[in-house]
């Protein structure tokens, strides 16, 4: 029986996350009671608690005693633009914790848009690593990150030890990296990308294509993020 209460809360709490980051219920909103909620799930208010309390621990709402249980606002990103960004160093600076986690990794041939952007004949073999970035435990991006495979092979084991490209890049010997170039649109997320950085399917994700080089002005990766249009705003230093 505790088994199936567990599978419950868990089915619980993971239909309420979708509603919320599908725009169900907006940042701010209360969430319906508990009783309420207990009968739409029919379940015993017990077992409703642990769904919340789940939510409450992913950071999805906040729980008012005395008041109810209130989805809580996205944090907005502030993403710098410049010739070096550490995804871990500008979430550390604005006070947020950062996570990444490997979602798919794959070897492929460059098609012309990846080959040039890194300086190699198009069909040159490249190592594909597809990346979920949390701030806070909250969704913000989805990068492909394309780096040549002749030197970076194997960089999705080195991702998975460290979670950062950035120390995975330097058991390659890549002690330090900058932006080469940045450009930046807007456009609708596929479903999903919406459902990958719980966000509505009519609210335009942030894409953003960036060329890193290391210390010698080579080319190692060329990266395509898409940022939940929400939570992410870009900062241009002057």
């Amino acid at each position: 029986m505790r088994s199936a209460r567990v599978v419950i809360w868990q089915r619980i709490a993971e239909v309420l996350a979708a509603e919320i980051g599908s725009g169900g219920f907006e940042p701010g909103a209360r969430l319906p009671t508990e009783t309420a909620l207990a009968e739409r799930f029919g379940v015993n208010r017990h077992t409703l608690r642990q769904a919340i309390g789940a939510l409450s621990t992913a950071g999805l709402v906040s729980v008012q005693h005395g008041r109810g249980t209130f989805v809580r606002p996205a944090p907005l990103v502030e993403y710098p633009i410049g010739p070096r960004t550490r995804f871990s160093e500008i979430l550390s600076r604005q006070s947020m914790m950062a996570d990444g986690e490997l979602l798919a990794a794959r070897e492929s041939s460059a098609t012309v848009e990846v080959a040039e952007a890194l300086g190699l004949p198009e069909g040159t073999p490249v190592v594909v690593l597809e990346i979920l970035r949390r701030a806070d435990g909250l969704p913000v991006s989805i990068v492909t990150s394309h780096l040549p495979a002749a030197r970076f092979r194997g960089i999705d084991a080195a991702f998975r030890e460290t979670n950062s490209i950035t120390a995975a890049l330097l058991t390659f010997g890549v002690a330090d990296y900058t932006r080469r170039s940045t450009r930046i649109w807007t456009r609708m997320p596929t479903p999903e990308e919406a459902v990958l950085l719980r966000q509505r399917a009519d609210v335009p994700v942030l894409v953003k294509e960036s060329v890193n080089q290391d210390e010698l002005g080579q080319a190692i990766e060329f990266g395509v993020s898409r940022a939940a249009g929400q939570r992410v705003q870009v900062l241009v230093a002057s």
